[in-house]
């Protein structure tokens, strides 16, 4: 059963509405953009329901995806796998609230876009900088002083500012 685009949050979760499919990763717009292979399927399991009187959307995300290493462009297998828990929310005001206990979504117009939901708590879920195993190894096998001087070498972006403004309050 594929995963809908939207649903009504008011019968969704009335219903205890369950949302269990495949949802190909090259449908999701801004998540294959981040991908080496955007060929993947994404198993997607999510269920709308009331806990202690909110609404909420809880599941899982898992799937096989490719990323690009950041240090030597290739191709890097990683697996995803997402716990989805939000609390579904209607103002801003019940949004602020819900922050110190649980993961807000602000629903309008009672209409959830479940799509761009999945989408969403996969890119929060990807990491920041992607390294092969061979790359997080060279990285990790330098000694911290080269590290340091690698970084010391990069041209300090401020240090031509600072240097105009020293000659500007001489």
């Amino acid at each position: 059963m594929p995963i809908p685009r939207k649903v009504t949050v008011s019968s969704a979760v009335a219903q205890r509405q369950a949302y269990r499919g495949e949802l190909p990763a090259r449908s999701l717009e801004r998540l294959s953009s981040s991908l080496a292979d955007d060929a993947a399927m994404l198993d997607v399991a999510l269920e709308a329901g009331k806990s202690h009187g909110r609404q909420m959307l809880s599941g899982t995300i898992d799937g096989e995806l490719t990323l690009r290493c950041q240090r030597c462009e290739g191709p890097m297998p990683w697996t995803l796998h997402v716990d989805v828990d939000l609390r579904l929310v209607e103002t801003e005001e019940e949004e602020a609230a819900a922050l110190h206990e649980a993961d807000p979504y602000l629903v309008q117009d009672d209409s959830l876009p479940l799509q761009e939901v999945v989408e969403d708590e996969i890119l929060l879920a990807l990491p920041m900088l992607p390294r092969c195993e061979s790359c997080e190894n060279i990285v990790q096998a330098a000694p911290q002083e080269d590290r340091d001087e690698a970084v010391r070498r990069e041209p300090n972006p401020f240090a031509a500012l600072k240097d105009r403004i020293g000659k500007q309050k001489q």
